[in-house]
């Protein structure tokens, strides 16, 4: 009886055409997900390596461009990811990289940053950060005003401002004995520490060495080595003597003792930023509050800081920006407006 109804079923199988066929596999609903996930994973890494290579090329350059105002800064845009909302780049400039973050609809640049979660772990940002506006009756006074620009080497923006110094000078030279240039750093182990690292350090002891030990050519060298910071070159047409330079860089109690007073004084206001600016050897100021990093700010901040103002302080001198960076003029370059920017140098993060 079993037998008879197994064959019926076979007859009823050949009629319908399903006798020998194989059975067909079960829809694996799991790996269709896997595969639509994966899918969808590439389609973001591809949509976001597409964007980030747009702001990489195109981006990024034109709003560091605007920022620069200097058609002869030369820079390159080394990598972009995402990190907090924000694209995060490295940007190498003068032989020294930078880490600085642009918002995703690339409107706003911030040539750097504040990780809070690392504040107490690194040397403080510079104290103008958070410093209110000042006012012509806010600054402390002195019979014989000085502003103290602190800046390192190679700092695009260090750069600006001595380059700005250079520009009140030309102006008002007797305004010489009341602008000083100081440098940010340590002493490790006796050996000259810099934000963007060794050959930074070396080239602010050079300077340092010249300033105290050879006075009337520091501005000469210095005016030199903005342009393209060719170190031997600039030593050469400033007429520096090299061989006392280099007895001053290689002991500790003429070089290294001429640095840590910079440095003791950087540390004493909390300086970590380039530039930051010390009036009086008493007051972080902002020279954005007098009209920005020009020459006529600077001119105002020192006649402000002092108790009778020179023949100087009754009249004006340029308002125009000067370029950032090294820069073989020192014009920046016209783009139908200013910029303003207070940008400077932070504590660098290390390059990836």
């Amino acid at each position: 009886m079993i037998k008879k109804r197994s064959t019926q079923t076979k007859v009823v199988k050949a009629v319908a055409g399903m006798e020998d066929m194989p059975s067909q596999p079960k829809l694996n609903w799991s790996m269709v997900a896997v595969v639509a996930a994966l899918a969808g994973v590439l389609l973001i890494v591809n949509t976001f390596r597409s964007k980030s290579d747009d702001f990489k090329n195109k981006t990024i350059p034109a709003a560091i461009k605007k920022v620069l105002n200097s058609p002869d800064t030369k820079f390159e845009v080394t990598s972009v990811k995402e990190t907090n909302g924000v694209y995060e780049f490295k940007l190498k400039m003068a032989e020294q990289t930078y880490t600085s973050y642009i918002t995703k609809d690339g409107k706003m640049l911030f040539t750097s940053g504040v990780k809070l979660d690392e504040i107490g772990k690194t040397p403080a940002a510079s104290a103008t950060q958070a410093q209110t506006k000042l006012t012509l009756k806010d600054l402390k006074k002195v019979d014989k005003a000085t502003l103290t620009a602190f800046v390192v080497a190679n700092c695009p923006y260090g750069l600006q401002t001595q380059r700005v110094y250079k520009k009140v000078l030309e102006e008002a030279p007797s305004m010489i004995d009341s602008l000083k240039v100081k440098y940010i750093g340590s002493i490790v182990n006796g050996k000259i520490t810099s934000m963007h690292g060794d050959e930074e350090a070396k080239e602010n002891l050079k300077q340092i060495c010249i300033r105290d030990e050879q006075a009337a050519l520091y501005w000469p060298y210095v005016n030199c080595y903005m342009q393209e910071g060719k170190t031997d070159a600039c030593l050469s047409s400033a007429g520096v003597d090299v061989a006392m330079m280099t007895a001053c860089t290689e002991d500790p109690k003429r070089g290294n003792a001429f640095a840590q007073k910079d440095f003791d004084l950087a540390n004493k206001f909390k300086v970590g930023g380039s530039p930051t600016l010390l009036l009086n050897d008493q007051q972080i100021v902002s020279e954005f509050d007098f009209g920005g990093r020009v020459p006529n700010a600077i001119k105002t901040l020192v006649c402000g800081g002092s108790k009778t103002p020179a023949d100087y302080c009754s009249k004006d001198i340029s308002t125009k920006e000067v370029a950032v960076s090294m820069s073989i003029t020192d014009e920046a370059a016209s783009t139908g407006g200013t910029t303003n920017s207070a940008a400077g140098c932070a504590p660098a993060t290390p390059a990836q």
